[in-house]
C-alpha cells in the first residue's frame, strides 16, 4: 500500500509538471516513459558511455529541471 502512495505521488507529480510545460501537446504520459526508457548506459572498463541523447529525450530532461547526464 506504501509502495503504491509512493508512486501515486510521483505519477501527480509528473503529470502536473507536463500540464505546466505544455509536454501533453506534443506527447501523452505513456509515450513519455517510452522516450525515456530507451535512454542507454554502457560500462567499458569501469567507464560509462551514455549514448547520445535524442531531442525529445532534452526537452523531457529540460521539463523536469534535470541537467544532460554526462
Amino acid at each position: 500500500v506504501f509502495i503504491g502512495f509512493l508512486s501515486l505521488i510521483l505519477l501527480s507529480h509528473m503529470n502536473k509538471i507536463m500540464l505546466e510545460k505544455e509536454l501533453y501537446q506534443q506527447m501523452t504520459l505513456k509515450e513519455m516513459l517510452l522516450i525515456l526508457k530507451k535512454l542507454r548506459v554502457q560500462y567499458i572498463n569501469g567507464h560509462r558511455i551514455l549514448f547520445p541523447l535524442t531531442k525529445e529525450q532534452k526537452r523531457i530532461l529540460e521539463a523536469f529541471s534535470i541537467s544532460e547526464p554526462m
